[in-house]
Order: structure tokens, then sequence, then C-alpha cells
């Protein structure tokens, strides 16, 4: 019943839709994007998967409107029969809306969406509204019904609501400062209640930047970035970084008694571009802080080269030195245009590691081939076959061959 309702209420939309644009308007092209996809291989539990997928995405925007709309949805099936996923007929509506401008400084946004402030994100079925140049200043509103997907289905129900609104700058020039504020409730009890704030300011050769949340109900910084770029030459750029994170849990969830550490990491990072030789490099260093003092320190150096206009070459190395754990990887990755419409790739990724269990390494490989062609201007067909050797399977190859169309 849930279903059906639910559908009716997106049938009620675009109905609303259609006869709010104006006749001259019908004519208009509406842009529609096709993937019909088919990927095999095994599953997680090392069983075998032939899924065949179609997404659809469309947009319609009519120049002399106060409407639009906007749409994408998969439908797929698991020929295989595998364990992991249903082999039922599925599908997934990522989002449907209709947005509508009634003012130059109003717009609003209903049905399925995705709604991403400081505070928290979401994907809800709900409405949007936008309110700009109040001064210097934008609002943005927005509530409604929180959808949550599980591997196949979709698992929200009634009672579970986002709430949220964001205060940010508009218009000021080199600077980007906002705060928001969320509800999240589950059952119609309050779950998650988070105040955010983002900053980014731009000068010259330096741009300063900093993310925070902070959840009320726990009383913690659960997530914050603040960080600097620098461009002293037009050529080389540094990094300089601090990440916290602390889980955090809605309060109606069995997870939020488990008691959980802070994560801290310290990032520097250089890229550097040579400027008579077509070469970049670039290095990393990291170190990671947790709470039961397992501290670790990564470090990472690689390179980018294109040797002609047609290849371009990549590498990478990492190591990670810890407490009980001292590892390795490598990366190396390839591109060459064959011509103008055939583009072919290959990589491989090395990584080795050791648990605190174990007595020794353990290592992790992926190979990987693929290709992409350019059939003609709105057709593009790209496949993709990997091997993954890891603890898990001596071999598990995937594929993956995509068609897309413009239409």
């Amino acid at each position: 019943m849930r279903c059906n309702l639910r559908w009716m209420f997106y049938s009620a939309l675009l109905c609303i839709f259609a006869f709010s644009v104006p006749a001259t308007a019908i004519a208009e092209p509406v842009k529609l994007t096709s993937s019909t996809q088919f990927l095999w291989g095994d599953d997680w539990m090392g069983e075998s998967q032939a899924i065949v997928a179609q997404y659809l995405r469309f947009s319609y925007t009519p120049e002399k409107s106060k409407f639009s709309a906007a749409g994408y949805g998969r439908l797929w099936q698991d020929l295989a029969g595998g364990k992991i996923r249903d082999d039922d007929f599925n599908s997934r509506l990522y989002y449907l809306y209709v947005d509508y401008a009634p003012l130059e400084e109003v717009a609003m946004r209903f049905g399925r969406q995705y709604v991403n402030l400081s505070a928290g994100s979401s994907l809800m079925d709900g409405a949007t509204v936008n309110i700009n140049k109040i001064g210097p200043l934008g609002l943005t509103l927005t509530g409604g019904r929180d959808i949550v997907y599980s591997l196949d289905s979709e698992t929200s129900r009634d009672g579970n609501y986002f709430l949220g609104f964001d205060v940010h700058l508009q218009d000021v020039k080199n600077t980007r400062l906002g705060f928001s504020y969320v509800r999240k409730y589950d059952h119609s009890d309050l779950a998650k209640e988070e105040l955010g704030m983002n900053f980014r300011y731009i000068y010259k050769w330096l741009s300063p930047y900093a993310e925070v949340r902070y959840d009320r109900l726990s009383k913690a910084f659960d997530d914050a970035t603040v960080g600097m770029d620098l461009f002293p030459v037009h050529n080389l750029m540094l990094k300089g970084e601090f990440y916290h994170f602390y889980p955090t849990f809605d309060s109606t969830s069995i997870y939020s008694v488990f008691a959980v550490d802070k994560f801290r990491e310290y990032l520097l990072r250089a890229e550097y571009s040579l400027e008579k030789a077509p070469v970049a490099f670039f290095g990393e260093y990291k170190r990671q802080t947790y709470e039961d003092n397992s501290n670790a320190d990564v470090f990472v150096a690689g390179a980018k080269v294109f040797p002609t206009d047609r290849l371009t070459l990549s590498a990478s190395v990492d190591y990670r030195h810890a407490y009980d754990d001292k590892g390795w990887g490598f990366e190396a990755l390839a591109d060459y245009r064959l011509n103008e419409k055939l583009l072919v790739s290959a990589g491989v990724q090395h990584d080795a590691y050791k648990r605190p269990d174990d007595e020794g390494n353990r290592y992790a490989q992926r190979y990987w081939i693929g290709g992409r062609w350019q059939a003609t201007r709105a057709m593009t067909v790209s496949t993709r076959v990997e091997d993954n050797v890891n603890e898990t399977f001596s071999h598990r190859a995937l594929g993956r061959v995509t068609l897309d169309w413009n239409l």
C-alpha cells in the first residue's frame, strides 16, 4: 500500500508539472540519458552473479517556464540467482523532482531529492526552498521523509523525517561561509540533532578552509576538517590539513550504547609540475592517531607522466608504519588513446598489510584492463575486466560492459 501511495504521489507530481508548463514550451527537447549495463563475476559469497541493469536519467528545462523537472532511476535483475542479492526484478528511484521558481529570489523543489548541508545530508521525499539575496545572505529550508536503501530495496518507514536549514553568504567575493542545523526522526522520535559550519576563503596564493559538525545529542564534534591550500608559484601546490572523526549513531540505534574511538589525521601534501617536461610529482605524509595509542605514519609518493598526447602514465608507492603493522603498496595506471574514438586503459594495485592477530603479512592484488569506444556522437561503449587476489579469494574475476546513450 505504501508503495502504491508513493507512486501515486510521483504521478501527481508529474501531472502538476505537465499542466503547469505553457503549451509553447512543450516543443522544447527533453534530455534523456540511458545506460545499459551487464555485470558478471563472483559476489562476496563466492557465488556467481550476472546482473543486467538499466539506468535512465531525464531533465526538462523549458526556456519560458517557471517549472522544470528531472529524474533518475534504475531497473535490474540478477540472472544467476545469487545468495546475496535478490534475484527478482528490482527497481530504485534515486531522484524525481519538480523545480519551481515563482520569483527571481525564490526557488522551490518538490519530490525525491538529495539534500546536503554541512550539518547533515539526506535522500528524502519532500520539499526544499532556497531564498536568495536577503542582503548578503541566502537561506535554505528543507524537510521531508527520510529514505534509506538496503542492497536491493527501500527500507524507509513512516515517522522517519529529515528537517534542516542553512544560512550562508552570497555574492561575497572569494568567501564562502555557511551555518546549518538538521534534525532526524526515527518513528517520530528524535534520532539526530546536528549543527554544522563550512568556510573557505581565497586570497592570492593561499586558501584556508574548514568544515565542522557538532552532534548535540552526543555532545561531541563528530566530524571536522580544517586546512589550508598554498600556491607559492603557479606549478606548486602545498596542503596542510587536520581531520577529526568521532563516530556517532542515531539515539534510537542499538549501536549508540557501544564505545567508539576518536580518529585524527594530520596531513601534509605537495604537488609539483615541471615547467619544461610533461611530468607531475606528488608526495604526502599522514599522521594517524587513535585513542588506544595505535598510531600510524603513512607516506605516499608518486608521479604522472605524459610521454605523448595519447599516452598517460601514473604510478605511486605508499608505506604505512604502525605499532603492530608495517605494510607497503603500489599502484600503476596507464591510458592510451588509439584514435579519437577509442581509449584503452590498464592498471595494477598491490597492498601488503598485517592484522593485529596475524603472525605474518597478508597480500591483496588487483589487475584490470578496460576500454571506451565512442561509437557515435550519442553512443559510447565501455568495458572493464578485473581479477582480485586476496585472503578471501584466490581469484575473483569481475567484468562490466556498458552502453551509454544520449537520446
